[in-house]
């Protein structure tokens, strides 16, 4: 799975899409992780552009987009349930930008009528019937029409995500025939971070999972994401990673 770095072993997770098209303008898909562990371990992830809904024990908490690597450690028995939505459609449900979630967790609070929904998360182990309560829950709360902007923000982001070959700002802005500085001021209150992270993100989750599951070099990955420079991916990707290149791909392939 794209942008996840490192799983523990004794963890399982899974996904489910939405079943209501007018609730997958707005939720890529429900997520859930269980763990049992002996020891602590610390599951690592390059996080998409997204926020999610998380509900774990007692707490149902938003999580902004998070821009450093994302490193929790586990231990003992544990699971959660989350809800990732989409690039850019959150905002519908919050006054203001979703720049101000960036980096943070805070509590649930009125979005989805928490009390009810976080009631009936625990009341099941299910997690079909888990997405299903959150399904509910989104109808109710999620505006029938998304707003054009919101959108615009998703599909700009699932362009970057799926066309490798868009490495500039520049390239986006004159694809939407906007100016950088309206594609900033639309990332910044519609995804929370700007498009020139959201582009270097998705190139550096491509290269960590090239380096993982393929025969390729650090040299070719490099060159095939546009670095005409080795040293300068080198940089980029052990700033996120927290490793050189060789070192993930020495890690990765042993594991």
């Amino acid at each position: 799975m794209r942008g996840v770095l490192h799983t523990p072993v004794g963890t399982e997770h899974g996904r489910l899409v939405p079943s209501t098209p007018s609730v997958a303008e707005y939720i890529e898909h429900y997520w859930w992780a269980r763990w049992c562990l002996d020891s602590v371990e610390a599951t690592e992830v390059l996080s998409y552009p997204s926020v999610h809904v998380v509900f774990e024990s007692e707490k149902a908490s938003i999580v902004g987009v998070v821009r450093a690597k994302f490193v929790r450690k586990l231990e003992g028995r544990g699971e959660v349930f989350g809800i990732k939505f989409r690039p850019g459609m959150f905002q519908p449900l919050i006054e203001g930008s979703v720049d101000a979630l960036t980096d943070q967790t805070i509590p649930l609070t009125t979005e989805l009528g928490q009390a009810r929904l976080k009631d009936e998360i625990r009341s099941t182990r299910s997690m079909e019937k888990r997405a299903g309560f959150a399904e509910q829950a989104l109808l109710r709360a999620l505006p029938p029409e998304p707003p054009p902007a919101a959108l615009l923000a998703r599909d700009l982001v699932d362009r970057i995500r799926a066309d490798s070959s868009v490495r500039t700002v520049a390239t986006i802005a004159s694809a939407s025939s906007m100016t950088e500085r309206s594609l900033q001021r639309l990332f910044r209150q519609f995804v929370g971070v700007s498009p020139k992270w959201v582009v270097r993100r998705f190139r550096l989750q491509e290269a960590a999972e090239l380096l993982a599951t393929s025969t390729e070099t650090v040299a070719s990955v490099a060159a095939s994401l546009g670095y005409f420079d080795q040293a300068h991916f080198t940089r980029d990707f052990k700033a996120v990673v927290g490793q050189t290149p060789i070192e993930f791909l020495t890690r990765s392939r042993r594991s």
